[in-house]
């Protein structure tokens, strides 16, 4: 529905050889479930050939190097290392404010009642741009190439934008106060807001292209009113995504609705089949400090739910984007196996954002969208927490980071 912002360098022929593992999480369509989960298609002393952006073929770096396809690429030594696909994070607020002195906390209303997130929305469009473009630099060097942006009043900057380093669906959230700048007025009485968003507010943001997803959050809405939304943004052509929290009915509202994700933080026993039956994916965050998924991650992958990963940075008392470490809580706090954390983190994410056929794994004919990192078995991210790894991520067939050295260590 909206394009994806992208940076754009040249693509480049490139010949990736010599890589230690190379997980391609190659496989049939779709998210992967239950066991699954930890299938990642390694290739050992792998290689791929990127050409106009595009994956144009991956296997063993004796059979690629003979090819007549590679002929003239760029070689690019990968010896010792992990290559993997970029990671997907589908849930950030890209633009936040700054948290007050002596606070963790950055969303409350101050004392004066006025609501950190609307001032935030009054700020000049470019200085906006600026932070966003801030902070997708610091995800993209973090190993991220894909990313979804759950926002009020910035979807603007986010459509067609250029010079972004990692691609952004962005997100209109649905919270409990307008933004000072909509794209139509919406009355300040709660009786007509719900009518006013359907009505007025949410075709505005359709025929403008300015959002890709819908989400509402049913703790801080009537549940009829959240159904009501997500029927008329659904109509609209809309993805839809649904942030349950522990509120039971509200995953049972994602199902009727055919949501493409839903956010928990809980959900029980008996919910858990009904999810697996579907083709809604369960987003967890589990840095997200008031998480309570942890105890049901497992519950959720043996039971055949297709469960995706996310940061959460910027929402829910998150305050980092580094996917990384992400799978690393996901593993020591959530019970998950790296393999299945690091599926759950890549091509799950893509599915739960609609683009796991573009990207999150590694084939011929995806986008060419990987990281580089300074790792000799993928389970290393798992157990090293909070480091980061990455050495080299390429984003559509081009370079957009690469580590630097330290001086008096010139490194590998």
């Amino acid at each position: 529905m909206v394009r994806e912002s992208q940076q754009t360098p040249t693509p480049e022929k490139i010949l990736l050889r010599g890589a230690r593992q190379l997980i391609t999480l190659q496989g049939p369509a779709g998210p992967r479930r239950g066991a699954a989960l930890n299938e990642l298609g390694i290739i050992r002393d792998g290689a791929l050939l990127l050409q106009a952006g595009e994956i144009l073929e991956m296997g063993p770096s004796r059979r690629l190097e003979n090819l007549a396809a590679g002929r003239g690429a760029r070689e690019i030594d990968a010896a010792g290392r992990v290559v993997m696909p970029g990671f997907v994070d589908g849930r950030t607020r890209l633009i936040i404010p700054e948290a007050r002195p002596g606070s963790a906390e950055n969303i409350a209303p101050d004392e004066h009642g006025s609501h950190p997130l609307e001032k935030l929305a009054a700020l000049p469009s470019g200085r906006l741009q600026a932070k966003a473009q801030s902070v997708l630099a610091r995800m993209a060097r973090h190993g991220t190439t894909t990313a979804s942006a759950v926002t009020l009043k910035v979807l603007r900057i986010f459509a067609g934008a250029e010079g972004m380093p990692v691609s952004v669906i962005p997100t209109l959230y649905l919270a409990p106060f307008a933004p000072a700048d909509l794209p139509v007025d919406v009355p300040a009485d709660p009786e007509s807001e719900i009518g006013s968003l359907c009505n007025e507010w949410l075709p505005a943001v359709a025929r403008r292209n300015l959002a890709r997803f819908v989400e509402v959050d049913c703790e801080a809405f009537e549940l009829l009113d959240a159904r009501r939304y997500l029927e008329c943004a659904g109509n609209l052509g809309f993805g839809l995504r649904v942030h349950a929290g522990a509120f039971t009915a509200a995953v049972r509202l994602a199902l009727e609705r055919d949501a493409a994700s839903v956010i928990l933080d809980d959900v029980p026993a008996d919910e858990i089949s009904a999810l697996a039956s579907s083709g809604t994916a369960a987003l967890l965050a589990p840095v997200a400090r008031h998480a309570k998924s942890r105890a049901r991650a497992r519950a959720l992958i043996d039971g055949g739910v297709a469960v995706a990963l996310a940061s959460g940075f910027g929402l829910e008392h998150s305050s980092t984007y580094n996917m990384q470490m992400v799978i690393a809580h996901a593993c020591s706090e959530m019970g998950m196996s790296p393999a299945e954390a690091i599926s759950a983190a890549t091509i799950n994410g893509a599915y739960a954002l609609g683009c796991g056929d573009r990207c999150g794994s590694l084939q011929p004919g995806k986008r060419a969208e990987l990281i580089m990192l300074n790792v000799e078995d993928y389970r290393e991210v798992a157990h090293q927490f909070g480091v980061n790894h990455v050495h080299m991520v390429v984003k559509n067939g081009a370079i957009v980071y690469q580590e630097g050295e330290v001086a008096g260590c010139p490194g590998r």
